[in-house]
């Protein structure tokens, strides 16, 4: 009920703007046709821009400049004169209407800026849309593989580990019931326990060195991923070659596991995917950061597709990318027929990254800490096999 009457208000209020509008319009027409000078003209503008203030439209300007125009020509007594005035007066008409034209053209790019903004915002959305859809499928299969990593590490440990300490036990038992047990066969108890316990420990120290490389906390990112690239290289027969810059040390804790992980899993999808005989992993120092490549020569898939997948299959390239994003990092994958895969990721300095690097450099350190500085200075570039 009061938009009605406010709606009706405001057309008694334009209503009673008109005769006043059309008085002057006629006045200022009339002075035009006398007096044919740029002063009425730019009066004429004023008047399209005051129509446009009380709301009329332009063929209410139209109806002004009829009656006005009306006026005018009844008091002209030749054709001559009257031609002259239809002339003048259509110039006239078209400095009035010059506002709507304006308003008119405005309009139009608003409306298509705000078009081009609903385009990027419908396209901001969908992206929105597939990101939160990755994440959720990413948290679900991360459950899943973490569940499926605990079933691996506790089978592993009951078929390796426990096997290993019941033979142990059971030969400690036998030597505790015999207690006149010959040399020899002594001797070969004592060989085949320790035996055991060396197989032992070396399967507790690959557990260890799978959940948690203790080198990347001990001594820094560049031997841990030597070691991993000497491993893979041994495991795999792979031909492997490591560049490395000594920046890489300035990075933070999160950001070094960060490069580690990507490329640990970027190594183990050469391995089980690629078909590959070469793998060179680089790692260049930027001007604000670092870039790290991992690149092989093996077959190529289409990465789009991949992404787009469903199931475990995506997992992979999602939890690297998702590392690499948590340390405001950009992460990226090419893969084209013949040239192989690269995987690379662009991991930022810190602030402060480089004077914390410099007051680590100025602890005391201890001389194997000191011999493997000095190897890695010597060995910024080589080829694996890693000595």
């Amino acid at each position: 009920m009061r938009s009605c009457w406010s709606c009706v208000i405001l057309e008694l209020n334009m209503n009673r703007g008109v005769p006043r509008l059309s008085r002057q319009y006629a006045a200022t027409l009339r002075r035009y046709l006398v007096r044919q000078q740029e002063a009425f003209l730019q009066q004429a503008y004023e008047l399209g821009r005051k129509a446009i203030a009380s709301g009329l439209g332009v063929l209410d300007m139209a109806r002004i400049h009829q009656q006005a125009l009306e006026s005018c020509l009844s008091r002209a007594r030749s054709a001559e004169k009257i031609a002259g005035a239809l002339r003048a007066a259509e110039i006239f008409f078209t400095e009035s209407l010059s506002p709507f034209e304006a308003a008119h053209r405005g309009f139009r790019g608003a409306n298509l800026e705000l078009r081009q903004v609903n385009q990027a915002l419908q396209r901001r959305n969908a992206q929105l849309a597939a990101l939160s859809r990755d994440l959720r499928n990413l948290s679900s299969q991360v459950l899943h593989v973490q569940e499926e990593e605990r079933k691996h590490i506790s089978r592993e440990l009951h078929d390796e580990v426990g096997q290993a300490l019941t033979v142990l036990n059971t030969n400690l038992g036998m030597l505790q019931r015999n207690g006149t047990v010959d040399s020899a066969l002594l001797k070969k108890k004592i060989a085949n326990t320790q035996m055991l316990l060396a197989q032992t420990m070396k399967t507790v120290h690959r557990f260890a060195r799978e959940l948690r490389p203790a080198m990347l906390d001990e001594l820094g990112l560049l031997p841990a991923l030597r070691s991993c690239l000497k491993n893979f290289s041994e495991r795999t027969g792979l031909h492997v070659r490591f560049a490395a810059s000594p920046e890489a040390e300035h990075l933070n804790d999160d950001q070094k596991t960060a490069v580690y992980r990507v490329a640990q899993e970027s190594l183990t999808n050469v391995a089980k995917h690629a078909r590959a005989s070469r793998v060179t992993v680089s790692i260049r120092k930027l001007s604000r950061g670092l870039q790290v490549e991992i690149k092989d020569n093996g077959k190529a898939f289409k990465v789009d597709r991949w992404l787009s997948g469903k199931g475990g299959k995506r997992l992979g390239l999602l939890g690297m990318c998702e590392r690499v994003r948590l340390v405001n990092g950009r992460f990226a994958v090419k893969s084209r027929p013949g040239q192989g895969t690269t995987v690379s990721m662009e991991i930022p300095f810190k602030a402060g990254s480089t004077e914390v690097a410099a007051r680590t450099s100025q602890r005391p350190k201890t001389s194997r800490t000191d011999h493997l500085a000095k190897r890695e200075n010597e060995c910024n570039f080589f080829n694996c096999p890693v000595l």
